[in-house]
């Protein structure tokens, strides 16, 4: 979904924007709140200003400033493990997400699936 959105990052993202995209079948509605929870859109899927400007910047400036956007997103995570977030196994995050957030097997374990493909 990322490298859509550095294509062409509409005004408004929704479930049918991700289904245009033939990503996450199904499953729309866990992009749609990972782009929320980073803070790339707005509850009502709209782009916030923040996204948009991370998602114009050149191949050079995007890493780090996408980055900055899941610290930011994350910095419970991080203030907790450091950098070593970013190398934790699915198992480690998704024992950090059950205890944190007091989920699921299934649930901490998508949230998981979702923090590691953002790995820089």
């Amino acid at each position: 979904m990322i490298g859509f959105l550095r294509k062409n990052f509409p005004a408004s993202v929704t479930s049918g924007t991700v289904k245009k995209f033939g990503l996450a079948p199904n499953n729309e509605s866990y992009v749609i709140n990972a782009l929320q929870f980073i803070g790339v859109i707005d509850e009502e899927g709209k782009r916030t200003e923040k996204g948009h400007d991370v998602f114009v910047l050149s191949d050079d400036e995007f890493p780090k400033a996408f980055e900055g956007l899941v610290k930011n997103a994350y910095s419970d995570l991080f203030e907790f493990r450091g950098d070593d977030a970013w190398s934790l196994a699915k198992g480690e995050l998704t024992s950090y997400f059950r205890t944190t957030d007091k989920t699921s097997e299934v649930i901490g374990g998508r949230q998981a699936s979702v923090f590691q493909p953002s790995v820089p």
